[in-house]
């Protein structure tokens, strides 16, 4: 699988191996709302120093893909909608989000695979041929690459794969068919997404991020709203800046994070974080 690299974050872990960092656990107020404030409780000159001499422990970049299993779920059934592949038939699928898969035979709502995914792994299966052939998948958007995912004879054929996708909430997977005619059916089973993580800057502008970021606001003063593809209800999340001795900390309600950053005195102020959601 190919690893997503930033070379940006790349540059800064090594400044935030000396950072700080605090973290809160997940959840909070029905309703999704933002939890007040809390001002920090006042520090000692002398506690303020060895935090900068000794600093906790901060984030440190991962670029690897995560695999997340979900329950097997159905994206697409020709025998619901679309008919049957004929041969020689190209047709492109939402995979991710959470609209437009009843028009395509699949579970209303989506499978619950965020936008920022980039494969997939599901099992296609062949229903119902009146001929043998075989099909090619691919990201949407893509090349149609020369090796075959599922042969197919006269009867039912099922293959599970790992099929890369397209990100973003649009048409995903692109699927061929070479014979039949057949219907197909889609079920995903898991996915593979970069984790969640962004470099933002004072002003809430997303200065780098894994691509799982929806949005980042700066609400007031030291107050960040991020939104990001999936819930994070039950994630935890981290923030870091550098020695300056900034005091960050995070809270996570449905899909949306809230940073909170002092300064030393304890005031609310901008400044530049790197956020990362772990679930």
């Amino acid at each position: 699988m190919a690893k997503w690299t930033s070379p940006v974050l790349g540059a800064l872990s090594a400044a935030l191996a000396t950072g700080l960092a605090v973290s809160l656990i997940a959840g909070g107020p029905a309703g999704g709302a933002a939890p007040q404030r809390e001002t920090p409780p006042p520090q000692e000159d002398q506690l303020r120093a060895q935090q900068e001499l000794e600093p906790m422990a901060t984030i440190t970049p991962n670029p690897e893909m995560l695999y997340v299993p979900v329950t097997p779920c159905r994206i697409v059934d020709t025998r619901s909608a679309g008919g049957r592949f004929s041969n020689g038939t190209t047709r492109s699928f939402y995979v991710t989000g959470t609209t437009m898969f009843v028009p395509q035979g699949g579970k209303s709502g989506g499978c619950g695979i965020p936008t920022g995914a980039k494969a997939v792994t599901a099992t296609l299966t062949a229903v119902s041929p009146a001929g043998a052939g075989y099909m090619r998948a691919w990201a949407a958007g893509g090349s149609e690459p020369t090796a075959t995912l599922l042969n197919y004879a006269t009867v039912n054929t099922g293959t599970g794969a790992t099929v890369p996708i397209r990100s973003g909430g649009t048409t995903a997977l692109t699927v061929k068919n070479y014979g039949g005619p057949t219907h197909l059916v889609i079920d995903v089973t898991g996915y593979y997404a970069p984790q969640m993580q962004a470099l933002i800057g004072p002003d809430g502008t997303i200065l780098d991020q894994s691509g799982r970021l929806v949005s980042a606001t700066n609400n007031s003063a030291g107050t960040y709203t991020l939104v990001w593809d999936r819930n994070i209800e039950t994630c935890t999340g981290h923030a870091g800046g550098d020695i300056s001795g900034y005091i960050m900390s995070v809270y996570t309600s449905g899909n949306t994070s809230y940073v909170y950053v002092d300064d030393n005195a304890g005031t609310a102020s901008n400044y530049w974080f790197n956020v990362l959601i772990t679930c």
